[in-house]
């Protein structure tokens, strides 16, 4: 089984006023991603159990979840040097296998772990084996119906370095935290046909508009947030960036 995990992209908008102004008028009802994210992990989170963070990077997005009654676990293809909570890390196995015996946990959590996903079947199989029956899977990715994915994958016709040179010059990321993104998990089909094959429930999806990809230039992301609004009125997913996926073994 072999799949790609990296860490999540930044969460702020890092916009003015104006920003924040616009997505109140256009999308009203839209939550910051990362505040329907954390929503709907609270509300499948086991009141004692196993929680795990696949693709976990520093080891930190979950940790507030863990109690004396509530394990919460990291994994990721290897220790970043900004890891926390080393005790609750373990390093994924050959070919990207979760290192923990079949039935261990009550939720998984991957957090833009989807887009980088190289062979999704494989990927969802892992899942639901560490899965206990009942437990859920949420996956927290972009919408590889929005323009900005389209965009990426331009983008990643260039030499991988110059990828790496490109986000750290617009976002501040270190190169070890950039990876190849594939985009074979970011669409309704290919996510329903994954869980049905891996024998994972029909799964749910949660969209968020959200122009933080262009935060480094204010009056472009004004303009991004404008776009979204008027492409997610010629078809749903055009102007969500955002997306959270849930099923349930």
């Amino acid at each position: 089984m072999r799949y790609i995990l990296s860490l999540r992209i930044p969460n702020e908008h890092g916009g003015n006023g104006l920003t924040e102004k616009l997505l109140k008028v256009l999308f009203p009802t839209d939550r910051h991603h990362m505040t329907g994210l954390h929503e709907i992990i609270g509300g499948l989170l086991p009141q004692t159990g196993r929680v795990l963070d696949l693709g976990c990077g520093a080891n930190t997005t979950l940790s507030a979840y863990r109690t004396s009654g509530r394990e919460v676990w990291g994994t990721d293809v290897a220790p970043k040097p900004q890891l926390r909570h080393a005790e609750w890390f373990r390093p994924l196995g050959p070919g990207g296998s979760i290192p923990f015996a079949d039935a261990s946990f009550d939720l998984i959590v991957a957090v833009m772990v989807m887009e980088h996903v190289a062979e999704p079947a494989p990927f969802f199989a892992e899942v639901a084996r560490a899965l206990r029956p009942g437990g859920h899977f949420v996956g927290h990715t972009i919408s590889g119906s929005h323009y900005v994915t389209w965009i990426r994958r331009l983008l990643g016709i260039l030499p991988h370095s110059l990828n790496q040179l490109l986000v750290r010059t617009l976002y501040g990321r270190p190169k070890e935290d950039t990876f190849p993104a594939f985009y074979r998990l970011n669409r309704r089909a290919q996510i329903v046909r994954a869980c049905r094959q891996a024998g994972l429930g029909e799964p749910a999806i949660a969209r968020y508009a959200d122009p933080g990809y262009f935060r480094f230039l204010g009056p472009v992301q004004e303009a991004a947030i404008v776009a979204d609004w008027a492409l997610e009125r010629i078809a749903q997913g055009w102007g969500r960036l955002y997306m959270t996926v849930t099923t349930r073994k």
